[in-house]
């Protein structure tokens, strides 16, 4: 059977009409690389309560809406009243599990073995057919048998959709265009490669271990200050050899970086759907801080766009092959050299990433018009009630009967309770209306927050 390649941009394909449990096994990211994933908790912060962002979408991803979300940690409670009778949202029921006893299923030596029994016997009985999770470890397969559920997706697809090496690989094969690169099979091999990439006018290299995730498992050098001392952590080379890949921008002469496109996906057993552009909103180490939809650089230029929903495509039609099944994000580079605009394929996320779900409520409110996704950090972290009623005080906060405003999706709090950083969602006709309203936002005296990473 041929792969349905369906192009809905700015529109919501029909999601899984199934009910399933779903874990937010966001702390599995690294299938088991414990080093790189304490390396993810310190950078991040608050980590447990990310899997909350799904709260909000699941039912939109799973129309049949019988859904079980599992999560590390209880969320905040003041947005469900805001998400069921602002919103008109069906919220899911939630189960919390931390990841402490998630990790425990299937150990022979297991100090928590009478808590997993009785989780187990919960989740069994729950009538969702399906489970699946942010990705398809050894746990979930192993859970899968346990409560008698089939997972979405397979263990092996989701692990091959998120190598970068493996797509790498696969760019190379049917010539699609990449990044200089050369690969590094331990510490000692990554100099050799840094100088080759220094001789071919590169000021700056990145090393990527194969599978990596908000910006952990990157390496950004500076080719100029390379002094034959790198500190290079071995936990990139958990999955294999490393790629050394040359920072293609302004720097490299004749080269204009124009940004970072990302279409998002979902991949079904007989279809291949791309229903949105955005792009990426990146910190100077290119990590993931936000998105915002459409891309204005695209305005106009009907070529550019079609060649990044080509090679979309190819690289969806690639995933689909791995076994992958779920939503995901084909992350892209654009540059323009020579006056011609040239598109690359940076990396594929085979899950629920950060643009995720601001694309998915976004195009199920308002299909087609603008939205921008931004994380804000408080100092001092506030109450959620106290961030809610200002955004409405203001009159800013999206409610049904708008066509425009900032929607609120996750509160990430302290153990205090405190919210120490928030999603939010911005959304109006233009790019111009959503910027006005991140500004109005900013200027409300009693919200004291900055821009901070995914």
């Amino acid at each position: 059977m041929s792969l349905v390649i369906n192009k809905t941009l700015g529109e919501l394909p029909e999601f899984w009409d199934r009910s399933v449990v779903f874990f937010a096994n966001l702390l599995s990211l690294f299938y088991g690389n414990e080093t790189e994933t304490e390396v993810l908790r310190k950078e991040v912060g608050a980590l447990e309560t990310y899997g909350s962002r799904l709260f909000p979408i699941i039912n939109l991803l799973f129309r049949n809406t019988n859904n079980l979300l599992v999560l590390d940690k209880y969320p905040d409670t003041t947005l469900f009243k805001y998400f069921q009778d602002d919103l008109g949202l069906s919220l899911p029921q939630i189960e919390v599990v931390p990841h402490v006893l998630y990790t425990s299923i299937g150990k022979i030596q297991n100090e928590y073995a009478s808590e997993v029994s009785v989780i187990i016997q919960r989740l069994k009985k729950h009538p969702a057919e399906w489970l699946d999770g942010y990705v398809t470890d050894d746990i979930l397969d192993q859970l899968s048998a346990l409560i008698n559920k089939k997972t979405i997706g397979s263990q092996s697809g989701s692990r091959h959709g998120n190598n970068k090496l493996l797509l790498n690989q696969y760019l190379c094969d049917v010539g699609l265009p990449i990044f200089d690169t050369h690969f590094a099979t331990s510490i000692n091999e990554i100099g050799h490669c840094l100088k080759e990439l220094e001789r071919k006018g590169y000021h700056s290299a990145v090393i990527k271990a194969p599978i990596g995730a908000s910006g952990i498992g990157m390496q950004k050098i500076d080719l100029n200050q390379v002094d034959g001392s790198l500190d290079i952590p071995e936990y990139l080379f958990y999955e294999g050899p490393c790629l050394v890949q040359g920072w293609l921008d302004d720097s490299v002469q004749g080269v204009q970086y124009i940004g970072s496109p990302s279409v998002q996906v979902f991949v079904c057993e007989d279809s291949l759907n791309l229903y949105d552009i955005t792009e990426q909103i990146l910190s100077h180490e290119s990590v993931h801080e936000g998105n915002v939809s459409p891309p204005v650089y695209l305005e106009g230029d009907a070529a550019t766009k079609d060649e990044i929903l080509r090679q979309a495509e190819m690289a969806g039609s690639w995933l689909h092959t791995q076994g992958y099944r779920g939503t995901g994000s084909i992350d892209l580079h654009l540059i323009e050299r020579e006056g011609k605009r040239e598109v690359r394929i940076c990396e594929i996320n085979a899950r629920v990433t950060g643009a995720t779900y601001p694309a998915i409520l976004a195009r199920h409110f308002l299909p087609q018009d603008a939205w921008l996704m931004r994380n804000i950090r408080f100092d001092p972290p506030t109450q959620s009630t106290t961030l809610l009623k200002a955004l409405d005080d203001h009159g800013l906060l999206f409610r049904l009967d708008k066509t425009e405003g900032v929607l609120p999706f996750n509160f990430n709090p302290d153990g205090e309770g405190n919210i120490i950083k928030g999603q939010f969602l911005f959304l109006g006709s233009t790019q111009d209306d959503v910027q006005n309203l991140l500004q109005k936002m900013k200027s409300i005296p009693s919200i004291k927050g900055a821009y901070d990473r995914d």
